[in-house]
């Protein structure tokens, strides 16, 4: 009796431990889906003709350094995608987000090239 309800106790947190897991934010989880990666931007927009700018949610804390970016060349038009990579833990309230900057120089875009962002923007 004794063994039986070891037994079932080991299993029962053995399931707990895959939920967890499956849970959207927690290391191991949802987010090593490649869709899911991909930030959900407030917003973004091209500034002086060379200069992506994106705006973000955060909590205080979010900063260039928190994302990766990837382009990629679709005849003349360069696709970029944003992916965080370290999430904002911070606390402060900001409705609004920040706003990333990146120079086509520095995402590798030749000047005068259409850039398309291709995450997903927020219904807010």
């Amino acid at each position: 009796m004794v063994l039986r309800s070891l037994l079932l106790a080991s299993l029962l947190g053995l399931s707990a431990c895959s939920t967890v897991q499956n849970l959207p934010g927690i290391p191991g989880g949802d987010r090593d889906d490649a869709a899911s990666r991909l930030e959900t931007l407030l917003g973004s927009r091209i500034v002086a003709g060379n200069i992506l700018v994106v705006q973000v949610q955060s909590n205080g804390c979010t900063q260039k350094a928190d994302f990766d970016v990837t382009v990629r060349s679709r005849g003349r038009t360069s696709e970029v995608t944003i992916e965080r990579t370290r999430e904002d833990y911070c606390r402060a309230i900001v409705p609004e987000g920040v706003e990333i900057p990146w120079g086509f120089e520095e995402l590798g875009v030749r000047s005068g090239r259409e850039v398309r962002v291709v995450n997903p923007v927020s219904g807010n």
